[in-house]
């Protein structure tokens, strides 16, 4: 069927030309190749490539560039310093500690004679208190966020001790 010359005998090779590179990193292949290689291709030029540098992009690196808070308008800190996360952690155990005590108080008034909306009220404003001190912990990073949780937090710790003396 097909010329018996082009058999299974030597593979097919293709040579794609390149320009050389200059300077020290042209060798000519007949000085450093084997003495097969290197009779057949005497005077070609080879280059030397630099090794690849590494190209690896963790799986978060996409989702983090599209989630950057320059996006939102909010300045980060570039490195997050412990003594803001012990201030905003002392802060919050202040806070948490505090409303344990006001829940525990409630607690034992509301076995009592309560009105039927001060169950209700009082629990939604200690959830949403300590859902603002969680989101306190979360937004550590940036600058204003977590002080103004944690203020707002405050206020509904202010709002329930309303509470039970009103009542």
């Amino acid at each position: 069927m097909g010329n018996a010359e082009t058999s299974h005998d030597a593979p097919p090779t293709v040579q794609i030309p390149s320009p050389a590179p200059a300077g020290d990193q042209a060798v000519p292949t007949g000085t450093e190749g084997t003495a097969a290689h290197g009779a057949a291709n005497q005077g070609e030029v080879v280059a030397r490539m630099p090794p690849p540098q590494s190209t690896y992009t963790s799986p978060q690196q996409p989702l983090m560039q599209a989630t950057r808070p320059a996006v939102a308008g909010l300045k980060t800190i570039p490195d997050m310093r412990l003594r803001r996360l012990m201030g905003v952690s002392a802060w919050a155990l202040f806070l948490a500690s505090a409303g344990l005590v006001l829940g525990v108080i409630a607690l034992i008034r509301m076995m009592g004679d309560m009105p039927t909306w001060f169950e209700p009220v009082f629990s939604a404003t200690g959830v949403f208190g300590l859902v603002l001190i969680i989101a306190a912990f979360i937004t550590v990073r940036y600058r204003l966020v977590p002080w103004m949780l944690l203020g707002a937090s405050s206020v509904t710790f202010a709002v329930g001790i309303l509470l039970i003396g009103t009542v």
